[in-house]
Parts: C-alpha cells; structure tokens; sequence
C-alpha cells in the first residue's frame, strides 16, 4: 500500500513539474496563420530551430509556384516581444557575392566584356603577375572563385592586425576606410597566382573585391550606382544597396552574437569624402543590405529567369562534376537527390546568417533570415528541413 502511495505521490510531483515547465515557457511568437501544410511545415522548422539557445528572429520566405509567403519569428530587439518585419534591413553576408555575379552577367548581356577576357585588359598599366605559366586571370576565374589569387589583398603585420582586431567594428571599420580602389590597384601588382587560373577552386572574397573593381572601371561608376540601378530597373528592388545613410540605420534588425549579445552596429558616419557611392574595398568581400520583401523579388527573379542577366548567372563555369560540387557566377550548385538546387549562405560578424536557396526545377525557393550568430550550418539544415517538408 505504502509503495502505491510513493508512486502516486511521484506521478503527481512529475505532473507538477510539467504543468510548471509548460507555463512558465514562453510561446512562440510568429505571425504564422497556421491554415495549411505548408503554414504547418514552416511552423515545425522554425520551432526546432528557435528552440537553440542564443536563437532571437527569424524570417523564412518561401517563393513556391510563382507565389510569395513569408513567415515571422522571435523578435526583432530582445525584450521588446515585436516580431522581425519584411520591411527591416538585415545584411545578407555572401549572399552579396551573387550580386556581383549578376553585374558580371549583365556586362556580358550589354557587350561590354566577355567572361574569358583577361583582367588586365581593363587594368591601368602592366600586370604581368596576374597569370600563371601563360594563363591568365579571366573574369569568369573570379566569378568562380577558381583565379589562384591570394586570399587577402594585402599582408598587414601580425601586430597591426592583433591590434585592429581587438577594435569594435566602428574602429575596424575606420582603419579600412583608407583602402581604397588606388590601394587595391597598387597591391594588385604584388600578387601572386599559385596555379593555373579555373582549375583549382578556393573560395576567395578578396578576388570579389577584385570584381568589383573591374565593373567600376568597365561601367567607370562606382559600383553601389551600378547594381542599385540594376536592382530597380530591372528586378523592382528598391530597398537593396551596399551602403545604408546613417538616416536609415534605425531600421536594422537589431544582430546578436552567439551568446546573444547585442553587436553595436557601425554608424557609417564616415564615408569617403562624404560620398556614400565610395566602395569600401572592405576584406572578406562585397556587403549588401536587403528587406525580406526585396529579397522576395530576387528569389522570384532566380526562379523565373526572364531576365537575361539573372538567367546567365546559373550558367555552370566550372566542376567537373555537378552531381557533387559546381558553380555559376557566384552561385554554388549541386544535385539534391537528383534536384538542381542553386544556393549562397552568408555569415556576418554584425550578428547575421542567411541562405538564399531555390530548386528551378520544382519552381521553390527560400530566403531565411537570423539576428543570430549562432551557427550558419544550423540556418542550412533548416532550410534542407523546410525544403524535403514542403516540395
């Protein structure tokens, strides 16, 4: 009788702890209708991943037969209990590599180069160091993070770097302020190549940075103007561009680090002689700033291909093999069981991680947005997850 009334007792405690756990946990702040399956799938992949701790927001768009639905979690400030807006900027991380890929494209649709052309034919004076055993560095090498070109610009002294890096990222930010096109021109002549240009890939930010000084003096405008004209006239993106006023900045999502940490984001109150046009030659490569309603427009443009630039981009430059790894203009490709599957991932250190990822055959794509640092690999397992859910 006595162990009966143990046991009662213990089920009853157990029940209690559950009934407390359960209310003292928060729910899940979305806007999520929850009215069909795919409402259902998207609310069960992002209840697994807010379930992380450090996790704050979370936006996933999903582009599916010609249609836009997007979906909010988290918030967008700790604290506040507002959910992350379609409307708020976030920066996209790498994802900004596949915009410079599309302006490559768009060069080549307007005749203005051709994706085999030698780099230096659009480089002041000689360079005779971009080649290796005869074979140059061509622009479709860059696009394709195959040119052999070292991984940074310029080799700053260990103790200058320790110092720099020890800096908030206003103060980084600053120090890089004073490299420039010139300083990046002047470098380009210490380079290295280490193997035969669009054989050997090696993911490589600094050759982006390169790119994109070759459009400014191909299109001689400063690449900001070149790809926010583009962006509006031809995909109705108006809302996306490489550098933010300091006006605009209060509508940042709030980023938080790993151990969800607030990150101060730089004010950008300097920019090049006032100029907010000046490209940054910034390391790591190119940065873009989007709403999840522009990147919308871009994921639908992916799908749809009607433009010509966008359409070109997917072109396969390079891997011998698709079914494992290949690439296009900055967008990576390979077969998920036995699906084209287009994608770019980008990880910022202002407290960001994304994937732009779409399937042409199945005409579906997703655009997934985190104020977190917690982990890019956990930002692609979801989109995976949402993917296999929803197809």
């Amino acid at each position: 009788m006595m162990k009966i009334f143990y046991v009662c007792l213990f089920s009853l405690l157990n029940l209690s702890v559950q009934l407390t756990t359960a209310q003292i946990a928060k729910p899940l702040l979305t806007d999520n209708p929850l009215k069909n399956h795919l409402d259902s799938a998207i609310q069960k992949g992002a209840a697994d991943y807010m379930k992380n701790e450090g996790a704050v927001g979370l936006l996933i768009g999903v582009c599916k037969d010609g249609r836009n639905f997007m979906y909010s979690y988290g918030e967008s400030v700790k604290g506040t209990g507002q959910l992350p807006r379609y409307d708020q900027l976030f920066n996209l991380g790498s994802v900004a590599k596949t915009f410079v890929g599309t302006m490559l494209a768009e060069a080549v649709i307007e005749k203005k180069v051709k994706l085999t052309d030698d780099i230096r034919l659009y480089l002041p004076g000689e360079y005779p160091n971009l080649q290796y055993q005869g074979h140059p560095v061509r622009l479709v090498d860059i696009a394709s993070h195959t040119s052999g070109m070292p991984g940074s610009a310029r080799d700053f002294p260990a103790s200058v770097m320790d110092s720099v890096k020890k800096l908030l990222l206003p103060g980084q930010l600053n120090f890089y302020l004073r490299y420039n096109q010139d300083s990046l021109l002047i470098d380009l002549h210490h380079f290295k190549i280490d193997t035969i240009p669009g054989t050997k890939y090696r993911y490589n930010g600094n050759a982006m940075e390169v790119l994109i000084l070759l459009l400014e003096r191909i299109y001689k405008q400063p690449y900001e103007v070149l790809v926010t004209h583009y962006l509006k006239t031809h995909l109705g993106m108006y809302d996306t561009r490489t550098r933010i006023p300091v006006a605009q900045l209060s509508r940042f999502i709030q980023g938080y680090d790993g151990a969800g940490n607030a990150i101060t984001w730089c004010d950008l109150k300097a920019y090049p002689s006032g100029d907010i046009n000046t490209n940054l030659f910034y390391p790591g490569g190119p940065s873009m700033n989007s709403t999840m309603n522009d990147m919308m427009k871009y994921l639908q443009a992916q799908l749809t291909e009607q433009d010509p630039a966008v359409k070109l981009s997917h072109q396969l430059v390079w891997g011998s093999n698709p079914k494992d790894f290949a690439i296009g203009l900055n967008w990576m490709y390979d077969l998920e069981d036995g699906v084209k599957d287009y994608y770019h991932t980008g990880h910022t250190g202002i407290g960001f991680n994304t994937i732009c990822e779409f399937y042409p055959t199945e005409q579906i794509g997703f655009m997934i947005v985190v104020n977190d640092n917690i982990s890019q690999d956990k930002v692609s397992q979801l989109e995976n997850e949402l993917h296999k859910a929803v197809k």
